[in-house]
């Protein structure tokens, strides 16, 4: 028999420390993982999570247009819609009264169809009683046929 010291290792201190090697390399990995820009750099133009294409309801969405409150114009008349939270619409062209509904879908307002009276006013533009839809721009309400044509401005009403 020889009298010298094997160099090999036993298999389970060998395996104990594989193991503990693999924890230590995930504990690295994951942190590092979290900091992923979500782009592809071998594309740039690639979204970024925050770029996402992935739809939300409105209410999720701090972007969707909130119609709330008066909406009117100085034209003769002085035409106006009015949006509650509710998701009623009231208003006039001028001459017309104008009762709806309306909801926000994707970053449009749309206005459900009404019936409103025909009464004819000298010097007043009933256009707004063609309003089927709506866009915001700061303070600025475009308002849309069912065309989608803009057919006229509101401004917000101030509280």
């Amino acid at each position: 028999m020889s009298n010298h010291t094997s160099l090999r290792t036993p298999a389970t201190p060998r395996l104990a420390s594989r193991l503990a090697l693999g924890i230590a390399t995930l504990a690295l990995a994951l942190p590092l993982a979290a900091c992923d820009s979500g782009t592809d750099p071998q594309d740039p133009s690639s979204p970024t999570p925050s770029e996402s294409t992935e739809t939300s309801s409105p209410s999720d969405d701090a972007a969707a247009p909130d119609p709330v409150g008066k909406w009117t114009s100085p034209e003769k008349g002085d035409p106006f819609l009015e949006f509650s939270d509710d998701g009623s619409l009231k208003g006039s062209d001028g001459c017309n009264a104008i009762v709806t509904t309306w909801e926000v879908k994707d970053d449009e307002i749309a206005i459900d169809p009404f019936m409103t009276t025909q009464k004819a006013c000298a010097g007043v533009d009933p256009w707004l009683s063609k309003a089927s839809a709506a866009t915001i721009e700061g303070t600025v309400m475009k308002v849309q046929d069912s065309n989608g044509k803009v057919i006229g401005g509101l401004e917000k009403e101030e509280k």
